[in-house]
């Protein structure tokens, strides 16, 4: 059985200092994922000691697991990846920050294989506040 999976990611992120009290952050990445199990081949151990499970056929056995031996493949997964973010801190005071976040993933889903179309957009807007004391 042979297992192949690959993961490139190619990121780039940017601050950039507004004034005194505002900055922001830029940022976005974009990731290739692939993965796939091919030659799908198991040794031979039945549960059942080589008795039929049903005498009218010669079939061993449900729990022999050679039975699986005539798959190709068995899944195979490739995603592309796209991520946007843009962050926002406003320092209110010289103790207590102020920042927004946005992230935007786009998922290309290639091949449907496992849990069908994954492909989709995904939109967060965060906010919080620090205290430093």
């Amino acid at each position: 059985m042979s297992y192949d999976d690959s993961v490139h990611t190619l990121m780039a992120t940017a601050n950039w200092q507004a004034m005194d009290k505002l900055s922001f952050n830029f940022g976005i990445a974009f990731s290739m994922a692939q993965s796939e199990m091919e030659d799908i081949y198991f040794v031979s151990d039945p549960h059942t000691n080589g008795d039929r499970l049903d005498a009218a056929t010669p079939w061993k056995g449900t729990y022999d697991v050679v039975n699986t031996n005539e798959m190709e493949s068995y899944s195979k997964l490739e995603y592309n990846t796209l991520d946007l973010n843009m962050e926002a801190l406003y320092s209110i005071t010289d103790n207590i920050d102020l920042t927004v976040k946005y992230l935007l993933t786009n998922v290309d889903d290639q091949e449907n294989y496992v849990y069908g179309d994954e492909s989709g957009l995904y939109h967060s807007l965060r906010a919080w506040v620090t205290f430093r004391f």
